[in-house]
């Protein structure tokens, strides 16, 4: 008998479905998504199929195995983890470090799947869901304390009351813009500049005195030397 043949293994398949070592479903969806690598450089990805606790997605220059990196996957969030596998155009991240965000990661798939026109669709970039206090300044220089709701390259959809008028120019913790729509919850704003990362820009909404997350209708408001009651 000729010498036995062993089998390749399809664990460095990156498109691989049937790793025994899974503890979350994945499914299979088109999300868009950027990933921030461990050099600080940040490059627009797709999503092939996600989990709670990881996702596969394509890249043109992946992360390598073992880096850490952040994704943000649009309509499910921001998580930082580790890249368990890498190939040429793949790569797979795990970012079960925490049960919260496992919870969270798992609530914001479900939405996602449950809401077909938000898959991919006609925006350039990724708008994840968020629900980051934060203060939102206006013309006059009054300060309303808010809640972002998703945010991407480009803007953001934010809770407050009152809302402010179209058109009016606002600032998002440190982050000029430009209120373009309001809806039930509150109001739209484009940013009038636009970063090129997605950290840039969560970090430079974030309020720049530390705040309560509040409802919309509850927020306080904040004047120029304090809280006003």
């Amino acid at each position: 008998m000729g010498a036995k043949t062993d089998t390749p293994s399809t664990s460095a398949d990156p498109s691989a479905h049937d790793d025994e070592r899974r503890r979350h479903k994945r499914v299979g969806i088109a999300l868009k998504a950027r990933v921030l690598k461990a050099n600080g450089e940040e490059e627009p990805c797709l999503v092939v199929n996600i989990s709670a606790g990881g996702a596969l997605l394509k890249a043109v220059n992946p992360p390598q195995a073992g880096e850490k990196v952040v994704v943000y996957i649009d309509n499910v969030g921001r998580y930082e983890g580790h890249v368990i596998r890498s190939a040429k155009h793949h790569f797979a991240v795990d970012y079960r470090s925490r049960r919260a965000k496992t919870k969270r990661a798992a609530d914001s798939l479900t939405y996602a799947l449950n809401t077909p026109h938000m898959r991919i669709d006609r925006r350039a970039n990724p708008r994840i869901r968020s629900d980051e206090p934060t203060i939102l300044t206006l013309e006059s220089g009054e300060t309303i304390a808010c809640e972002i709701l998703d945010i991407s390259l480009t803007g953001a959809s934010i809770a407050v009351d009152p809302k402010p008028p179209l058109g009016a120019q606002v600032t998002v913790g440190r982050t000029v813009a430009k209120v373009v729509r309001r809806h039930e919850k509150g109001v739209g704003v484009v940013f009038t500049g636009p970063s090129a990362k997605m950290e840039d820009v969560i970090e430079n909404t974030k309020s720049p005195i530390e705040t309560q997350p509040s409802g919309a209708g509850l927020a306080p408001q904040f004047g120029k030397k304090g809280v006003s009651v």
